[in-house]
């Protein structure tokens, strides 16, 4: 009689059990690490210009990303009494490469202080063009729903500066600057 001896790579049922405990593990290994919170990765955000980022040991934060300045429609309008002020911040805003619509005069009076307003979306672009314009960063704010007084017509634009005496284009010191933004004076054409 003869025995047959076993063979080292096992019996068939054998090599699908080991197989399959196999795949479970490493079909487990892989779910698990696929759950896992990864504290060094990037997630980019739901906006083309928002990107989150974490970092290990420290805190998510979100930063929000200028635009392409050719895709800022910025109006410039001119609250310093002073004839020209406007089309000097447009001319310098366009050799920047902004959309820059045509200028005018803000409603009311004399602006002692520079705004850069913004819509939703815009503030990184704001305070990009307030630094070209020689502007404190604060310059820049929300625009306000209604427009307010000294914007007749905001023109669908992205960015609305309202260019005050404080502005170097103007004759000002520029961000060195305090000072109110209440009307004092007629604007000049």
């Amino acid at each position: 009689m003869s025995r047959r001896a076993p063979t080292p790579s096992g019996s068939p049922a054998m090599r699908g059990a080991l197989l399959i405990v196999a795949a479970v593990l490493l079909g487990a290994g892989l779910l698990a690490n696929g759950f896992r919170d990864d504290d060094a990765a990037s997630v980019s955000g739901s906006s083309p210009n928002t990107t989150r980022t974490t970092v290990p040991g420290a805190t998510s934060s979100t930063v929000v990303q200028a635009h392409d300045p050719a895709q800022v429609k910025v109006l410039v309008l001119n609250g310093s009494g002073k004839a020209g002020v406007a089309k000097a911040g447009k001319d310098q805003l366009a050799a920047a490469n902004y959309t820059v619509l045509e200028p005018g005069n803000a409603a009311g009076g004399t602006v002692t202080s520079s705004i850069v307003y913004f819509v939703a979306g815009y503030d990184a672009d704001a305070g990009t063009i307030a630094a070209k314009l020689g502007l404190a960063a604060s310059a820049a704010q929300p625009l306000p729903t209604p427009l307010p007084p000294s914007i007749a017509d905001a023109q669908g634009a992205n960015v609305v500066v309202i260019v005050g005496t404080d502005a170097p284009i103007a004759g000002g010191a520029g961000a060195g600057t305090t000072s109110s933004t209440a009307p004092t004076t007629t604007s000049l054409p």
